[in-house]
């Protein structure tokens, strides 16, 4: 039985949901995390 892979991702403006698509759409098992400390997230990446 293999661990499920997980990749933290710490920032919320444009470079962090881009890092994200781009890693879930490279490897769409892993599980994905991200942290923001303030109130938004960039969507438009």
């Amino acid at each position: 039985m293999s661990k499920k892979q997980k990749l933290i991702i710490i920032g919320g403006s444009a470079g962090g949901p881009s890092a994200a698509a781009r890693a879930k759409r490279v490897n769409p098992y892993l599980e994905v995390t991200m942290f923001e400390q303030g109130p938004f997230v960039s969507y438009g990446s």
